[in-house]
């Protein structure tokens, strides 16, 4: 089975063959957005990441004007995957949702008005015309990447810079979402009809500046204070109860992966 991943995300191209040296006869393989639709190589299943490695935590945020080339593309995209009889699986991510929405699950109506979100929106949209179709929408994830947004938070808390008024609806190690990921394209591939939308997020919400004292703590040094109270943005969630019931996959805990990456960043370093 040959996965086709269409993005420019090393890490998560890097995750995906690594996670996929565990099975026979699996090849997962990267083409960049600037190909042409009609001269991609042949694929059971087209892998889109439209959002890259700004869906990691600490990585500078998306715009919608990023994703004005996808909206060109992805109607070509599907018509592909269509006329070549492949499944299509499309990452998205919780910024459908508004920070007001506070536990949500895939019965949900996004309500986020932001440009961003309408964009995401439209692509499931129009990935969703296609039968076979899976859009996963994903919390922020955590890789060892020197350019991803872990490294970025590692050395803005190192710098004394104050966190972000951010809350994550969980986190997940980039790895854990690469096996997330094939898991579900090699049930399908055996003959799970379970096409449709999916949420994936950690088990634990978390906001930035308690992520940020976690990192202090690993990192020994002093965390950085701040005089704003807590507020309901740290009850966030997103549930993966669809998900797990369906494929029975369970995210990890980021918090038992964390001293692995740190280590790994601190080595490439």
């Amino acid at each position: 089975m040959r996965i086709l991943l269409y993005s420019d995300y090393p890490a998560l191209l890097e995750a995906l063959q690594k996670e996929a040296r565990r099975y026979s006869e699996l090849e997962v393989i990267q083409a960049y957005p600037e190909t042409e639709v009609l001269t991609l190589p042949d694929f059971q299943f087209l892998l889109l990441a439209p959002l890259g490695n700004t869906t990691e935590a600490g990585a500078a945020s998306c715009t919608a004007s990023q994703l004005d080339s996808w909206q060109e593309k992805i109607t070509a995209l599907v018509e592909l995957c269509s006329l070549r009889e492949a499944q299509i699986v499309l990452i998205s991510s919780d910024l459908v949702f508004s920070p007001d929405q506070l536990n949500v699950s895939e019965l949900d109506p996004p309500n986020n008005s932001s440009s961003l979100a309408k964009s995401l929106l439209e692509l499931e949209r129009k990935v969703a015309e296609l039968p076979k179709s899976i859009i996963l929408r994903t919390a922020p994830s955590l890789s060892a990447s020197k350019k991803g947004g872990l490294a970025q938070l590692v050395a803005n808390c190192k710098a004394g810079k104050p966190p972000e008024a951010i809350a994550y609806r969980g986190l997940q190690p980039l790895d854990d979402l690469a096996r997330i990921l094939l898991g579900i394209m090699l049930q399908i591939d055996a003959g799970a009809k379970a096409w449709g939308l999916y949420h994936y997020a950690g088990n634990e919400p978390v906001t930035q500046s308690e992520l940020f004292s976690i990192l202090a703590r690993y990192l020994n040094i002093e965390p950085h204070t701040t005089d704003t109270p807590a507020t309901a943005i740290s009850q966030q969630n997103m549930s993966s109860q669809h998900l797990l019931e369906t494929f029975g996959v369970h995210p990890r805990a980021w918090r038992e992966k964390l001293p692995e990456l740190l280590e790994q960043l601190n080595e490439s370093a």
